[in-house]
């Protein structure tokens, strides 16, 4: 995690999400969770290779989901024609399901019918309250082969905050999609809850550095860039949304879109400066905001309907 007082504020023009989606665990932190699947410090490119056959099988762009895989979202869904497709509705099958890891340190995902976008299921993270300096990890997360430019890539999930830190400018890592080289190095794009006002405002935010979610060899931190949203529009509590993250890539660049509720909220260029070998996205989060002298509130939010496509 990034050291207590260097974390700035998301609406601010530096804001690190450490080792966001990509890196895993850091350090030898302890895992309250009955499961943890994280790819830790390795290469998430060498752990891309050795994926599960059914993770393999799942991101097939030929057949998308297993068979059985998905419940009525996800058979309702089109499959882009010789593209890329990733579903998972959460309504068979039980976690990790389709997802190569699941990692659950210092914190639980796991699936539940208690509320679905989409019923019967939908899964819940929740974060344990975090002492500084402690690393959470606790996210699903899958590779995918890295498709024919010009594509567009779109990521879309559903999700209902349930508990979130009320301080202002506390923040949480959503989901996000990682570039990852074949030397070991990352270009992420996540979308981050950072709270305005008691609300759960919104933020995408661009990270380059060493996929294990370290610093640069010679020391220095990942870079990162910040596209806050509109913080007249954050999240509704208790209520589910549809988010769509959508990257538009050609030989020219990429170009990044976050739509809410069926309405486009931003609209920025990116800056990918690496070569990608492979992909990776995740939902779940390894960044929240801690306190000195005191354990960082608890966080719960419910996932469901999560789409990858790239055509």
């Amino acid at each position: 995690m990034i050291a207590p007082g260097l974390v700035a504020v998301l609406l601010g023009a530096c804001f690190d999400f450490d080792a966001t989606m990509a890196g895993g665990l850091r350090g030898d932190s302890g895992s309250t969770g009955p499961v943890d699947a994280s790819v830790g410090d390795e290469s998430l490119v060498e752990a891309a290779s050795d994926a599960r056959p059914e993770a393999a099988e799942a991101t097939s762009p030929e057949t998308g989901p297993p068979e059985g895989g998905g419940g009525p979202y996800c058979a309702s869904r089109a499959r882009p024609d010789g593209g890329l497709f990733f579903c998972d509705d959460f309504d068979e099958g039980g976690l990790p399901g389709m997802w190569q890891t699941w990692a659950q340190t210092l914190g639980t995902m796991v699936e539940t019918d208690a509320g679905a976008s989409s019923p019967p299921n939908s899964v819940v993270e929740t974060t344990t309250m975090l002492a500084s300096g402690q690393v959470v990890d606790v996210a699903l997360r899958t590779p995918l082969p890295v498709p024919a430019v010009p594509a567009t890539l779109a990521f879309a999930f559903s999700i209902e905050p349930l508990q979130i830190d009320t301080t202002a400018n506390a923040a949480i890592v959503l989901g996000a999609v990682d570039f990852l080289d074949s030397g070991g190095y990352r270009y992420t794009v996540g979308l981050a809850i950072n709270v305005v006002s008691g609300t759960p405002a919104l933020a995408l935010g661009e990270q380059t550095g060493p996929a294990n979610g370290g610093n640069y060899p010679d020391g220095a931190p990942p870079t990162f860039v910040n596209h806050p949203l509109s913080q007249t529009k954050p999240l509704p509590m208790n209520a589910w949304t549809d988010i769509v993250i959508q990257i538009d890539w050609t030989s020219a660049g990429l170009e990044g879109k976050v739509s809410v509720a069926g309405a486009e909220e931003l609209d920025v260029p990116l800056a990918m400066t690496l070569v990608p070998a492979s992909l990776q996205i995740g939902i779940g989060t390894t960044f929240v905001t801690e306190y000195d002298g005191g354990l960082s509130p608890v966080w719960s939010l419910r996932y469901d309907n999560v789409l990858f496509t790239a055509d």
